[in-house]
């Protein structure tokens, strides 16, 4: 499957004739129904002959309101939302996969592309059952790790309906199709292929320390430290977005790292803290669990949003006066589903995208996340489908240009 980005958003409703259909924006645009993102339904009359039952409404195929001949109130010529002469709302007798009233008709899977007990799987049990409240069926996690995430998100692209659904990291989910398409191997996906459902969590890039150490209690001093003595920085994975900021910084100064990356966060701060490496490039909340017993000395982005979780540190490029595209240094957790099973079951996605809103937006889940030893609500990031699918290209455009760099500084 090419990996050539696609815009699948490019679909609208437009009712030809009383006929509502999904088609290509473009159509759209040359017919000049549309002059904005959301085409134009006219509203409809058609005659209808006689009154009766139309066939196909209800859960058939189609879905909803009544396909053919029948329908409208009364007899004669009837209005309303049909398809073909006559509009109203017949209960059919199809079945298919036309409406979204019968969906999820069974519980949904949620597949965590990691093992179970990581940040992302910890992400997930917090929202669970907001989620589950608002999409109407119980949600049982799957974890599938191992492969960068490949083997997780091709169980979610293989599944046969959207009761299957995927929860994945980025920029790591990107990186692995760059990097297969740098040394020519199939991925098998695209990532067009991930039709995001929203964007959970964004979380900013940090570096930790112990908090015994004696060598250097700042960016600056580390910087310079290492300049001229061996200093090893860990992080989770040889080609993750931590280890991405770690060689941007040292791209930007004169320090020289070793570079150690390890099977996951957990692992990366318990060598922190058994003295293994120097220093952990971990992110703002999901290194909560050492924050009593290391220290936070830089972090990566514009301007500390989190002093109380991150000792107050300073952005790296003002304490540094380096000029660091943050790019690809920050993680995002989304969810997502097979794009083409969410073009072919439009209503179906819908209601996964509005139930996953509004988990988000409730008023008992952020108030947990209050609620707990710290404060974890700055950490939600909605953005909607396009917003996300436009956010997951641009990490996969920015591991291109850095794979030769991790290639020079991890891999070898």
């Amino acid at each position: 499957m090419s990996n050539k980005v696609k815009n699948p958003f490019n679909r609208v409703w437009v009712c030809y004739g009383c006929t509502m259909k999904r088609v290509n924006r473009r159509q759209v645009l040359k017919s000049g129904l549309a002059t904005g993102t959301v085409g134009l339904v006219a509203g409809c009359t058609g005659n209808g002959n006689g009154s009766g039952n139309g066939n196909g409404g209800g859960n058939g195929n189609g879905g909803g309101n009544g396909d053919g001949n029948g329908g409208g109130n009364g007899d004669g010529n009837g209005g309303g939302n049909g398809d073909g002469n006559g509009g109203g709302n017949g209960d059919g007798n199809g079945g298919g996969n036309g409406g979204g009233s019968d969906f999820p008709s069974e519980p949904l899977t949620g597949v965590v592309a990691y093992s179970e007990g990581g940040g992302v799987d910890r992400e997930f049990r917090q929202i669970q059952p907001y989620f589950t409240e608002e999409v109407g069926v119980e949600v049982a996690p799957e974890y599938i790790a191992g492969a960068g995430t490949r083997r997780g998100v091709r169980t979610v692209l293989e599944a046969d309906s959207l009761h299957t659904y995927g929860m994945v990291a980025t920029p790591e989910a990107g990186a692995a199709v760059a990097f297969d398409d740098a040394e020519g191997t199939d991925t098998g996906y695209g990532v067009e292929d991930m039709m995001p459902i929203g964007n959970h969590v964004s979380q900013m890039s940090i570096l930790r320390i112990r908090e015994d150490e004696d060598r250097f209690s700042t960016i600056e001093e580390l910087v310079d430290y290492a300049a001229d003595n061996e200093i090893t920085v860990g992080a989770s994975g040889p080609t993750k977005r931590n280890m991405l900021a770690n060689i941007k910084l040292a791209e930007a100064t004169e320090a020289s790292f070793q570079y150690v990356p390890y099977d996951g966060g957990g692992p990366t701060q318990t060598a922190l803290l058994q003295g293994e490496i120097d220093v952990a490039n971990r992110s703002v909340y999901n290194s909560l669990d050492i924050i009593e017993d290391s220290q936070c000395i830089g972090v990566f982005w514009d301007e500390n949003r989190w002093p109380e979780l991150t000792d107050d540190a300073p952005p790296v490029n003002e304490a540094l006066g380096t000029d660091i595209d943050f790019a690809g240094t920050v993680g995002r957790y989304f969810w997502f589903v097979s794009a083409a099973l969410a073009d072919e079951n439009p209503d179906q996605f819908d209601h996964l995208v509005e139930s996953f809103q509004a988990a988000m937006e409730s008023d008992e889940y952020i108030s947990q996340l209050e609620g707990g030893d710290y404060d974890e609500s700055g950490k939600l990031d909605y953005m909607g489908p396009e917003a996300t699918l436009e956010a997951n290209i641009g990490d996969y455009e920015t591991y291109q240009e850095f794979i030769p760099l991790f290639n020079e500084y991890v891999q070898n």
